[in-house]
């Protein structure tokens, strides 16, 4: 028996099979997504079915009992009642949330005033009231879903919007002690409640693939994490993608109010976890993305002086192996803050000297910041959940693949890094998380 995973990321799709006997990947392949154009963030969601089925047109001679999809979290397109895209997919790097929307209150803010729920710019419902606001919905549109649960509705031709908590939640105004939207309260602050998908069992089918069940689509960020830590007790997650996310996992719901700040708007996230539980999560815009634009420079700057581009990723680790301390102090705030902090605000190299003015310290001190960073979101979860925590356990292409990060990580954090079992952990648990409900 196999289970087909996929997992619809920002910038790439990834498709396993998952043999739950051996508890292995038997079969692997990806492509790349890209959004629509330079600045939008947007991305074309029959475009990603259209990679999707022509990934799966590959494997016509593989068996597989049923299909997991993880799907990127936040973003949104909407759906005619035929089941298909109307809109392109508003991804969770959407910027329209913090534009101004009256008596200089940003989107965001202005519904995380109304509400008293964490919204931030990239969120379903923050994309989803100024596209109301702007009068950019289109009037074939009758609801809107996840990416992930778009591609199976257009797999098994169901028209009607439905996702799982992990997912829901995502979207912003969502009670985790309800187990749905708040819409009372998020109808009061003047969103159209109208469009949202009804919220389902986490082991709910949407329908058949060739006769192969078709489950909701789970949380990319929840699907890592189910595939990548076994010892939920003891281990704090670490997930560097094109984002970044550090995470327990804790049984008990503890009240959310006591971690938002109303005034700076910041906050920890309590995501839903497959059957019981939660993930108390610290999310940053800065991830894998901001190393790779690090990499791109000197890149650049190589092409440019020598006409060589060499390979850059291989270079900078060797280069600040042998620079093992720096008194550089970097911010790779390239891409904001959820709390509405612009793109490159405090952002740059700070102490800059002649002693430390190396390439060495200044990859050394940009991936101890992203570190930095990852850990100071940890330092105000609940002590009640940080206890006991003994191991850092990682997953994510954007920590797998850069020793530095570990390094940094490790050190930062004080505790020894784990490696996930699998490479591509939210195709994984995707895969897993559909065997777990067969």
């Amino acid at each position: 028996m196999n289970i087909l995973g996929i997992d619809i990321g920002t910038t790439s799709i990834c498709m396993v099979l998952y043999d739950p006997k051996k508890h292995k990947i038997v079969e692997m392949q990806s492509v790349q997504n890209a959004f629509l154009s330079a600045g939008n963030f947007l991305q074309d969601a029959d475009e990603i079915v259209k990679k999707v089925e022509e990934m799966l047109k590959k494997w016509e001679s593989f068996s597989f009992d049923a299909v997991g999809i993880s799907s990127q979290m936040h973003g949104i397109v909407y759906v005619s009642d035929s089941g298909r895209a109307v809109s392109p997919l508003y991804t969770w790097k959407n910027p329209w949330g913090n534009c101004t929307f009256k008596n200089g209150e940003s989107f965001a803010r202005y519904l995380t005033g109304r509400t008293g729920y964490p919204l931030y710019t990239g969120y379903g419902t923050v994309t989803h009231f100024y596209l109301q606001t702007t009068g950019d919905i289109s009037g074939d549109a009758v609801g809107f879903v996840d990416i992930g649960d778009y591609l199976a509705m257009r797999l098994t031709g169901a028209k009607n919007p439905v996702v799982n908590p992990s997912v829901g939640a995502s979207f912003g105004g969502f009670n985790n002690s309800l187990g749905n939207f708040d819409m009372e309260v998020i109808e009061k602050a003047g969103v159209n409640i109208g469009f949202y998908p009804r919220i389902c069992t986490w082991t709910e089918v949407v329908g058949h693939y060739h006769g192969k069940k078709v489950f909701t689509a789970l949380g990319d960020h929840q699907a890592s994490f189910l595939a990548a830590v076994e010892d939920r007790k003891r281990s704090i997650g670490v997930n560097v993608g094109t984002g970044a996310q550090v995470s327990v996992y804790a049984s008990d719901l503890l009240d959310e109010a006591d971690f938002f700040d109303r005034k700076t708007g910041s906050s920890i996230d309590i995501r839903p976890f497959p059957r019981e539980g939660y993930l108390y999560t610290g999310a940053s815009l800065n991830g894998g993305k901001v190393y790779e634009r690090l990499a791109l420079f000197f890149q650049e700057v190589c092409r440019q002086f020598t006409g060589i581009t060499p390979d850059i990723y291989e270079k900078m680790e060797q280069i600040a192996a042998e620079q093992k301390k720096t008194s550089l102090i970097a911010c790779p705030n390239l891409y904001g803050a959820r709390e509405g902090k612009k793109a490159g605000e405090n952002s740059g190299f700070f102490g800059l000297t002649e002693e430390n003015f190396h390439p060495g310290d200044l990859i050394r001190s940009y991936v101890h910041a992203m570190a930095v960073e990852l850990f100071q979101l940890y330092e105000i979860f609940p002590e009640k959940v940080k206890k006991e925590k003994t191991q850092i356990v990682s997953s994510g292409n954007g920590l797998g693949k850069n020793a530095l990060l570990c390094e940094e990580v490790e050190s930062v954090f004080g505790r020894p890094l784990r490696f996930s079992p699998f490479k591509e952990e939210a195709a994984a648990g995707a895969a897993i998380f559909a065997w777990e409900n067969l």
